[in-house]
């Protein structure tokens, strides 16, 4: 699976849900755990006519940082977890792609508030920024693990939703992936956008069902359990439905890669999915486990 994750954390109780998971995560596969907190410039805290505000402020800023760190280390020692600290200057989403890089992370994992609407980009603007471009897989939690799956798997039963493009495809390589090596199930959906229909108003069904048969016959290849759905409706909130309706662990989703208003503005599946629902959401854009 991944042998080198990063989480971030910044205080919030998102993130130290993605400090916990990630420590689960970082504990099944043997993984080394990188816990990064970024440090934000505080020049917008110091006033000109008091000397030494702005060197209090970084004194701080720096402290609580490492408090930060301290607490995450702490419990992914106790946990039995090898991992390291890093504490960085500079904007949040560069800096943890850039760490993620020089790392070489295989994995990262941030935590989200449950956000709608216009709201998505501008409360969620590091989770979406660093998803829409990060070349690894970006884990999305909104919650810590259940007791169960603190002591037990994390993941019994997957979703991954297969569009038909080259970035769900990839969705779909990575998620049969993981199962094989982890042994568990996967709901391969496919759902039918509203807008997609014959003029007689029926849904056109024939383009989903091919698609699924090639995500089933790669399932069926690598030796995979699965279960099939064919759908209709709004796109992510389907696949939102859907995982809860098949009570799966969490969500797997292919990413073209959008930023910025033009994520907003085009529409982006993986941002309304990571948004809505309370499972964690794996953001793929390439393939890269090994």
């Amino acid at each position: 699976m991944y042998k080198r994750i990063l989480v971030a954390t910044g205080g919030s109780p998102w993130s130290h849900a993605a400090v916990t998971y990630a420590i689960a995560l970082a504990l099944r596969t043997d993984a080394m755990l990188h816990i990064l907190t970024v440090l934000t410039n505080p020049g917008s805290y110091a006033t000109p006519d008091v000397l030494g505000a702005t060197d209090i402020v970084v004194d701080l800023i720096e402290r609580q940082g490492q408090g930060l760190l301290a607490q995450a280390a702490e419990e992914a020692t106790e946990a039995g977890v090898a991992c390291e600290t890093i504490s960085r200057w500079g904007g949040v989403p560069e800096t943890i792609i850039q760490t993620a890089t020089e790392e070489q992370s295989e994995l990262i994992v941030l935590g989200s508030r449950t956000v709608s609407g216009w709201k998505r980009l501008q409360l969620g603007r590091n989770a979406n920024a660093v998803a829409s471009k990060a070349q690894q897989p970006v884990l999305i939690v909104k919650h810590p693990p259940s007791p169960m799956q603190q002591y037990g798997d994390l993941w019994h039963r997957v979703l991954v939703a297969s569009g038909g493009s080259p970035w769900s495809d990839i969705a779909v390589e990575h998620a049969l992936a993981l199962a094989k090596m982890h042994d568990f199930e996967v709901v391969l959906l496919h759902v039918i956008p509203e807008r997609r229909r014959f003029r007689g108003g029926e849904p056109n069904s024939d383009e989903g069902t091919s698609i699924l048969a090639l995500a089933e016959a790669r399932a069926e290849a690598m030796g995979v359990s699965y279960t099939s759905i064919l759908t209709q409706g709004p796109v992510s909130s389907k696949i939102v439905d859907t995982a809860a309706e098949q009570d799966c662990d969490s969500i797997i989703i292919g990413s073209r890669g959008l930023g910025g208003w033009k994520r907003l503005m085009l529409g982006s599946i993986s941002n309304a999915v990571a948004a809505k629902t309370t499972l964690p959401v794996l953001v793929v854009k390439r393939f890269l486990l090994r």
